[in-house]
């Protein structure tokens, strides 16, 4: 942008010294780099607008965040070991593609100083990730407890009965989501 005004003098002089073709042609080279500012432009809105619905959308997980820590419910048919089985049903993410399963199994307790669920999800013997969260009107609602704001993780289950829950989990990044089905047995 701070080129601009240096750019338009010096095609200024060239036009003075030039013939009507050479004119012509650096008229049309104006033309484009105007058309081509008003694009940056236009893809500046654009990207601030993109800036905050991100902001929007932080501010409301935050927010739920929040109401998952002040209502302390307790179930006893949900604590225990799950095997939870996730399939993606919706991807816009480099490296996911829908189709793709994991196996997973949670230990899911309730810390009672906090009023939370916790649960801890592992792969193999392999701790991958501990969720916090309540569960109220038989569903189960966790966030990823290490919350990181290039990745926001959370899942709900609908406890269908003692042995089984289903549900949802979503994966937001930066400029992409994904949506895992969840299917959870309860092992005995």
């Amino acid at each position: 942008m701070k080129r601009f005004p240096i750019l338009l003098f010096i095609m200024i002089v060239f036009l003075q010294s030039c013939g009507p073709n050479e004119r012509e042609k650096l008229k049309q080279q104006q033309e484009a780099v105007t058309l081509k500012e008003q694009e940056l432009a236009a893809w500046e809105q654009r990207l601030k607008a993109k800036e905050l619905e991100l902001d929007m959308e932080q501010n409301s997980l935050d927010s739920a965040k929040k109401q998952i820590d002040s209502i302390p419910v307790y179930n006893a048919a949900i604590i225990g070991k799950w095997n939870v089985k996730m399939s993606c049903t919706e991807t816009n993410c480099d490296g996911s593609a829908i189709g793709d399963t994991k196996n997973e199994q949670w230990y899911i307790s309730y810390d009672e100083n906090d009023n939370k669920i916790l649960v801890k999800a592992y792969s193999g013997p392999v701790l991958i990730r501990t969720y916090v969260g309540t569960y109220k009107n038989n569903a189960l609602k966790i966030v990823d407890e290490k919350q990181n704001p290039e990745a926001l993780i959370g899942a709900t289950l609908n406890f269908i009965n003692d042995t089984r829950m289903d549900g949802l989990r979503e994966i937001k990044q930066t400029n992409c989501k994904i949506v895992y089905e969840l299917n959870a047995r309860k092992v005995k």
